[in-house]
């Protein structure tokens, strides 16, 4: 057998060894062709993929949160503003949770949400309430999303002074006051306030207040006269009861919103973003 094997090894060798070396060479060529024809692919697909990446890049919607009680404006301001600015961002949803807060505060976001509502779609959602300063805030926005249940409306001013100057007294507790100005000590517990003080207050939250509903029926002029006047009482409303008075456009949720600001925008592919995302974060998203 081993010379059997080595005899026919032999004539193989002999007789067909030129066909076989023949044949790896073919393919080897073969295979470079390959290599050749794939490789322009494999670069042409990463070059789409990185292109059709860049166009998602381009073409963000920035998710943007006011939660809790409103006594400061500047975040939410600086993120508004921003988003403006961004070629990249093409749409904004805004999302409310939140009682109202500081008058001047909320007035301070509206007049960045009107002003970026003039160059860019701001989807608002109104989340467990939206009440007071928060939906002043929303009725600036493209479109507002509410919950069936979202607790919304409660548009009213209200300013305190709390007098506490007669327990003081029965408790014997003496306040000494230096002061540079009559109005300094405006609000303060030791007394109550003077009659010049009480009108000017008055004329503030008046002011305030009749700034407010203004607004809002620019904002929403499909308010009738008699939702405006039930508005005014400070009284709460259901979702769904905005909807039908016009407060609210429609029953819907984030995503709802998102849609909706993809649609008016005709984005067919776009990444969500956040202010708290750097440009790499962005991009990373873009591509995966």
């Amino acid at each position: 057998m081993p010379s059997m094997w080595r005899k026919i090894g032999s004539e193989i060798i002999v007789l067909k060894g030129g066909y076989i070396n023949m044949d790896v060479k073919i393919f080897g060529k073969s295979m470079f062709k390959r290599k050749m024809i794939v490789l322009p692919i494999i670069i042409v697909f990463f070059l789409g993929w990185l292109s059709f990446s860049f166009y998602i890049y381009t073409n963000q919607i920035l998710f943007l949160s006011i939660e809790g009680p409103i006594y400061d404006f500047q975040s939410t301001t600086l993120s508004l503003y921003q988003g403006k600015l961004d070629r990249n961002v093409k749409a904004v949803v805004l999302y409310l949770n939140t009682p109202g807060g500081d008058a001047y505060s909320c007035i301070e976001i509206s007049n960045y949400v009107k002003d970026l509502a003039t160059v860019k779609p701001v989807i608002a959602v109104m989340g467990a309430q939206c009440a007071s300063g928060g939906y002043y805030i929303a009725s600036f926005a493209t479109h507002i999303f509410t919950h069936r249940n979202t607790i919304t409306g409660g548009i009213g001013v209200i300013a305190t002074w709390i007098d506490l100057s007669e327990y003081y007294e029965k408790e014997g507790i003496q306040i000494w006051i230096w002061n540079t100005g009559s109005e300094k000590d405006v609000g303060a517990e030791w007394r109550s306030p003077t009659q010049a003080e009480n009108e000017s207050i008055w004329a503030e939250v008046n002011y305030i207040f009749n700034k407010l509903i203004n607004d809002i029926r620019i904002n929403r002029p499909n308010l009738t006269q008699q939702d405006i006047n039930m508005i005014k009482t400070g009284r709460v409303f259901l979702g769904n009861v905005a909807v039908e008075m016009g407060l609210a456009d429609q029953i819907g949720n984030i995503l709802n919103a998102v849609e909706k600001a993809a649609s008016i925008k005709g984005l067919w592919k776009y990444i969500l973003v956040t202010p708290y995302m750097d440009e790499k974060q962005k991009f990373f998203k873009a591509i995966f």
